[in-house]
């Protein structure tokens, strides 16, 4: 590998679980001279850990800029912002790989996965305690594993990179295995799917279920990976390949490290219950500096020109009339999730979409006045909060489960779970709900469904569960529906624009490469098909 340099921006910002994020970077070292004490490898895990802050946002806007708006506008849930045009054009099926979205996102991959290989190289060879050395090592292979599983489900087919390549040397082809790759020669033997993507990220986090890692962690140690989001990791792989008996047994073994979901759905998103029993992977965020440690989701997703937000909110994307419809009447989560013109209000402030939008905003990222936001006031929130970012929530898994043991043919058991997770959506404490009278708890599904109709009970629940957290777009694909689903005229017929959704089946998949990496490698990156 070249010589790399690395910013301490990148390298010195040590996370400890308990939001001490906000130690200030300074200097500059280089692979030559750091790598040398445990000191140095704590700072290293802690960089790897730094790309999930970061993820696909601009500049230090992080996390809600990549992880909710480029998972939803992959779905039905939103439709984006007049101004924000590379979401209209994902929406449209119209996306170029020119597109300064689809760079950063793959650029964001590669410059983790470059994080993580460095540390991976280099921490083996560290004099320093041995256990302490392995979990490190368990924790690096996590995060290796998440970005390479990322590349593939997002763009299908990218360089299988296991070593530290910084993206200006990364002139591994999309058709060769990096460790396969000749770089004089540039043969094309060998071609890289998203089965080899995801191959190599169920090898790692593999790896990292062999480390010492604890099955749950706590204290210090929360947001790092533990084996209960290495697992739900894994078995995320595993749904996508369909092998359900792989991903019964981690799911049991998710479900026995004493996760619960939080009684009101709502203090899930409030900002108040980081790091809760209903976490089993969260982002860890500061508000104390905004040098890329806070969340700046709040701003980017709060309904713009309705003042809820300290410099209003930009309102990024906007709930389309299909989810409202989706919720069942009485559903608490579609007032924790969604304003609806002229019925909810945000600190005693009706919402009147003022814009001229959906006639809904995104609730679920308005966060009021937590204790640690400095600047807030009672009737708005800050431009950046400390609110986590929860990747894997255990509803999540309950879901998962159910849809394993569907798939199984066991509809019985599939439908306990299920209804483990409709069963708290009948009351909120949120003092901002001004129709807490309509709210009621819903009737469970029954455990005699079909196979076919427990398959879209699980659609309905995990649609309304997981509205704007990033997810339904790709559950979509990932089930095969997204054609059925987005271009239904049925479904759209009386939404605020018909026919506005557009997908190409054996294109929309997946993103484009970037153009100016495949002009970069020469050709040698392949563009996916259809682009």
């Amino acid at each position: 590998m070249k010589k790399t340099t690395f910013f301490i921006l990148l390298l010195a910002v040590l996370v400890s679980c308990n939001k001490q994020l906000d130690k200030m970077p300074y200097g500059v070292v280089s692979t030559e001279n750091f790598y040398k004490t445990a000191q140095d490898a704590e700072m290293a895990v802690t960089a790897a850990y730094k790309s999930f802050q970061l993820l696909d946002g601009q500049n230090t806007w992080n996390t809600q800029a990549g992880y909710t708006p480029m998972g939803d506008i992959t779905g039905p849930d939103v439709q984006a912002h007049p101004d924000l045009v590379v979401y209209y054009q994902i929406q449209q099926s119209i996306i170029s790989p020119s597109s300064d979205q689809m760079l950063m996102l793959y650029q964001r991959c590669y410059k983790a996965l470059l994080l993580a290989n460095v540390a991976i190289e280099r921490i083996p060879a560290i004099d320093m305690d041995e256990t302490l050395k392995a979990r490190y090592m368990g924790e690096l292979y996590f995060v290796r594993g998440f970005w390479l599983f990322r590349l593939g489900y997002m763009f299908g087919t990218a360089p299988l990179v296991t070593e530290p390549l910084d993206i200006s040397e990364l002139n591994v082809p999309n058709s060769v295995r990096e460790a396969e790759f000749d770089h004089s020669k540039k043969v094309n033997n060998y071609k890289i799917t998203k089965s080899d993507l995801f191959d190599q990220a169920e090898a790692d986090f593999k790896l990292a279920l062999q480390s010492p890692i604890a099955d749950r962690n706590t204290g210090d140690l929360m947001g790092r990976a533990d084996k209960g989001a290495v697992k739900a990791y894994l078995t995320k792989i595993y749904l996508y390949e369909h092998r359900w008996n792989d991903a019964k047994p981690l799911l049991e073994d998710i479900m026995s490290y004493g996760y619960a979901l939080l009684p009101d759905y709502n203090d899930v998103f409030n900002g108040s219950h980081d790091n809760s029993s209903e976490g089993v992977f969260e982002v860890q965020y500061t508000a104390l500096n905004q040098k890329g440690t806070d969340n700046f989701g709040t701003v980017l997703n709060a309904p713009n020109g309705e003042g809820y937000v300290a410099g209003g909110g930009w309102g990024w994307t906007r709930p389309t009339p299909d989810l409202e419809n989706e919720y069942e009447a009485g559903d608490a989560r579609l007032m924790a999730s969604i304003f609806r013109k002229n019925q909810d209000d945000f600190f005693g402030q009706l919402f009147m979409d003022k814009v001229n939008g959906t006639g809904l905003g995104i609730r679920k990222w308005c966060i009021g006045n937590p204790p640690n936001n400095n600047g807030t006031t009672v009737d708005q929130v800050s431009w950046n909060n400390s609110s986590n970012y929860t990747l894997v929530r255990y509803a999540e898994v309950l879901l998962w489960y159910a849809e394993v043991m569907n798939e199984l043919g066991d509809q019985a058991t599939a439908a306990v779970y299920v209804n483990k997770v409709r069963a708290r959506t009948g009351t909120t404490t949120d003092p901002n709900t001004i129709n807490k009278s309509v709210i009621k708890a819903l009737p469970p599904i029954s455990s005699s469904l079909s196979y076919e109709d427990m398959f879209w009970a699980i659609v309905h629940e995990r649609r309304v569960e997981f509205a704007f957290e990033g997810k339904f777009g790709w559950d979509l694909r990932r089930w095969g529906i997204a054609s059925q689903y987005l271009t239904d005229p049925k479904r759209w017929q009386n939404q605020v624009t018909p026919g506005y959704f557009k997908y190409k089946e054996g294109k929309d998949e997946v993103f484009p490469l970037p153009q100016i990496e495949i002009d970069r490698s020469s050709g040698t990156l392949k563009q996916n098909t259809g682009y």
